[in-house]
């Protein structure tokens, strides 16, 4: 395990490609709205990483074949206390709420561990071997009826997954790029749920192609059911047909509609940090993605860099369909 925070955010630098004003936006956005929702009593859970088949699959559809991971952080030494693995009621509705649309869900959280025998990814250099060591184990399991985990075989998790064949694909990206002194690479709880959220797609990507979409987290609302959240930071932006709007990348319009397609009334909520042009804080709003379908536009418009570092393909969404938060999360 990294022995200290610096091992833990290279570990970060070497799976992230493009570490851009984007990405750090949205880290410091995810970072504020957690802080939102406990100053105001909001049940919420992290979020996880939705898989299914990668290129190679060994079936037709690998697009249907999708499973949920939800990490549960571990504390290091360097880290402090904070939040121990438990089964808590948000983590059950998160749970329940991905069964009910019909991805199969696994809790993951660390075995015994060292801290001191952490080594990070290292490309291939001369006549150096690359190595992807994991340098700890994982334990996959389910909740039983009974409200127990339940450990599932690994290999069981991932039977209609193609084992990796070789290291292509693996990312071991330069290191020394984040200044960690700096806000938010100053908050070590931070790093360490960060580490334990891109620890386990390593993890798996190691032995198994994949692909991945990530999940922001889970509010509980006063009703007791579970939304999924995308979450950004944005300033709104103005054309002559629809005044003010903000935009939301197809990739996750897809993610929410998926979670929306299904006979048992679920819905997600996109929220949005705006912020003006100088990144100063204006509002949380918020939309539910079923009235977000009914008001957006049916014309897209290329976007700007994604968090990834690509290019984005943006739907658009009029800022008077949205809510305030405050006003949204009560009818939850």
């Amino acid at each position: 395990m990294p022995i200290n925070k610096a091992d833990a955010i290279q570990f970060l630098e070497t799976q992230w490609s493009s570490i851009n004003d984007n990405k750090v936006k949205g880290i410091k956005a995810e970072v504020e709205f957690v802080e939102y929702l406990e100053n105001n009593n909001v049940h919420y859970i992290p979020g996880g990483w939705i898989m299914m088949p990668g290129k190679n699959s060994k079936i037709d559809i690998p697009t249907s074949n999708k499973i949920c991971l939800i990490p549960v952080c571990a504390n290091f030494s360097w880290s402090g206390s904070g939040q121990k693995s438990s089964i808590s009621p948000a983590l059950m509705s998160a749970y329940n709420y991905f069964q009910q649309v019909g991805v199969t869900t696994y809790i993951v959280e660390p075995s015994e561990f060292n801290e001191s025998s952490f080594q990070l990814p290292k490309k291939r250099t001369g006549n150096t071997k690359a190595q992807y060591p994991r340098s700890y184990q994982l334990d996959f399991k389910t909740i039983s009826p009974r409200g127990s985990f339940e450990s599932v075989r690994y290999s069981e998790i991932f039977n209609k997954f193609p084992e990796r064949n070789g290291n292509s694909g693996l990312r071991c990206n330069k290191v020394g790029r984040i200044n960690q002194s700096q806000y938010p690479w100053n908050n070590n709880n931070l790093v360490k749920e960060l580490f334990w959220f891109e620890y386990a797609r390593y993890y798996c990507q190691v032995d198994f192609l994949l692909s991945n979409n990530d999940l922001d987290l889970f509010i509980i609302g006063p009703s007791g059911c579970a939304y999924p959240v995308e979450l950004k930071s944005k300033k709104a932006a103005s054309d002559s047909a629809l005044g003010e709007w903000f935009g939301l990348d197809l990739g996750p319009f897809a993610k929410m509609s998926f979670f929306t397609s299904n006979s048992m009334n679920t819905d997600a909520l996109y929220v949005v940090q705006e912020v003006d042009d100088d990144r100063n804080f204006v509002n949380w709003l918020a939309i539910r993605f079923t009235d977000l379908v009914k008001s957006c536009s049916w014309v897209g418009r290329s976007g700007g860099q994604g968090m990834s570092g690509g290019a984005s393909s943006t739907i658009k969404i009029p800022k008077l369909a949205f809510q305030n938060l405050s006003d949204l999360l009560v009818k939850l």
